[in-house]
């Protein structure tokens, strides 16, 4: 017997999708028969996603442009029973210690990762809860787990993602909404290369190996199953949880890291 992930007749949401993680996943839920809305703040980069679905400009900071961005994907695709919080930024000043950052490194940071998905998850969940139905899948990430991050600011957001979703789901259960998250390991996306390039910044070893030789090396040192993920990883694991397989899964967080973390 097959079985396949069914997404036909869902109305999908995925912020921070003009590139990286958010547009995999877009065109994951997509192939899978969702009708999906990508939304993001760079219009330049969406204007370049090609033929993946509705994209509308969507700033998770702020309560009316999400309002606007849920307005217009239920205006062209139908009632949104599936939200994906992918949006998410890393500080510019990183850790090696705490100390090394102050105030202004930590406050954006917050107000998109998990003020962020607060306030999408809210606005949305609303709407759900009328319809009683729909599903939630936050993007945390296993440095929201363990003491792996060089960011204080971004771990400390994504721990608060994975609390977030457990409360989320608890209040959203009785009106049959499930709400589960999803902790990435290691991935190669553009938000990696950022951090590759600060980490060159300060190493010159770092920066003779490259963006893509530097994080094979990190991945087959420190990942049991001895590679990093990809975004289809992170995207195929989002699928399962919106789908019907996951009916009775709610309040989880899913490493999906090659065996990193164990928790």
């Amino acid at each position: 017997m097959s079985i396949e992930i069914d997404l036909a007749g869902r109305v999908a949401l995925v912020t921070g999708a003009a590139k990286g993680m958010g547009l995999e996943i877009a065109r994951t839920l997509a192939e899978c028969g969702a009708r999906v809305g990508l939304g993001d703040v760079d219009e330049p980069g969406l204007a370049e996603v090609g033929d993946v679905g509705r994209t509308v400009r969507l700033d998770v900071t702020d309560p009316a442009s999400v309002e606007a961005a849920l307005d217009d994907v239920e205006g062209a695709l139908g009632p949104v029973d599936l939200l994906v919080n992918n949006a998410g930024i890393a500080s510019p000043r990183q850790g090696m210690p705490f100390t090394n950052q102050d105030p202004s490194d930590w406050d954006p940071v917050l107000a998109v990762n998990a003020r962020g998905v607060f306030t999408v998850s809210r606005a949305a969940a609303t709407r759900m809860m009328e319809r009683r139905r729909g599903g939630i899948v936050n993007i945390s990430s296993i440095a929201g787990r363990a003491n792996l991050s060089t960011d204080p600011a971004y771990a400390t957001s994504k721990a608060g993602v994975v609390t977030l979703t457990q409360i989320m789901a608890r209040d959203l259960a009785p009106y049959g909404i499930r709400v589960n998250a999803v902790c990435p390991g290691m991935v190669l996306t553009p938000f990696y290369l950022s951090q590759y390039e600060f980490a060159a910044a300060r190493d010159p070893e770092v920066a003779k190996l490259g963006p893509v030789g530097f994080f094979e090396q990190k991945a087959s040192r420190l990942i049991p199953l001895g590679r990093g993920q990809e975004p289809r990883d992170i995207a195929q694991a989002v699928a399962f949880l919106a789908s019907d397989l996951a009916s009775s899964i709610t309040g989880q967080s899913l490493n999906v890291d090659g065996g990193l973390v164990f928790n």
